[in-house]
């Protein structure tokens, strides 16, 4: 009786020990091993994707963006500075003017390029609307800047019926060495061109106009 009863002792101190045994959970990674291994996977895949092709198709992306932005922004301001060519003649010589706004100041005179198209009498009229006259080159060295000019513009130049001499309108005659006319056709008007020449051209005929006064 005494052997069954520390058998059933053993047994009981088995079972205790089964019943109150716990299994331990196994080891969780590290936050610090879990952040290694996804920059890892992260790293693999950006060293995948980095390749020379993904980088110079990358490359010439933001090329093509840059260019994109800078022909945006230059080519209004190349636009207008063709268009305004003749009118970005700089003063010359120190103090020059004053002048009317938007009058352009060289050598101590004037200067005004009208787009507006008009007949001769018309643009003589409206520049003695604005205290000034119609173009007229007196000298060559002082307006050298007018070689530069392109396309046709009205001055004050007119042809007398009686000799065919050319005026100007302080009635002073023309002289060889401040212009050379070119008389394709036989008009009473002239308009001015590049190089100091001058074409003659229909009065009625509408044309841009160039107006000068004396600054001061």
């Amino acid at each position: 009786m005494g052997l069954i009863r520390d058998r059933r002792c053993h047994q009981g101190a088995e079972m205790s020990d089964c019943h109150n045994y716990k299994p331990e959970p196994a080891k969780r990674e590290t936050s610090k091993q879990g952040q290694k291994r996804r920059s890892t996977i992260i790293t693999n895949i950006w060293r995948k994707n980095l390749s020379p092709y993904f980088l110079g198709r990358f490359i010439a992306i933001l090329m093509a963006l840059r260019f994109i932005v800078m022909v945006t922004i230059w080519t209004p301001l190349f636009i207008n500075s063709l268009h305004n060519q003749e009118l970005s003649i700089p003063s010359k010589d120190g103090y020059c003017g004053p002048c009317p706004d938007t009058w352009l100041c060289y050598r101590n005179h004037c200067y005004q390029f009208f787009n507006e198209t008009k007949t001769w009498h018309q643009s003589q009229a409206s520049c003695m609307s604005q205290n000034s006259s119609l173009l007229k080159i007196y000298n060559q060295v002082e307006q050298d800047f007018f070689k530069l000019v392109k396309s046709y513009h009205w001055m004050g130049l007119t042809k007398l019926t009686t000799n065919g001499s050319w005026l100007w309108e302080d009635g002073s005659i023309l002289s060889p060495n401040q212009l050379t006319m070119v008389e394709i056709y036989n008009e009473s008007c002239a308009v001015y061109s590049s190089n100091f020449r001058g074409y003659t051209e229909n009065c009625l005929n509408p044309n841009t106009y160039i107006c000068m006064r004396r600054a001061g």
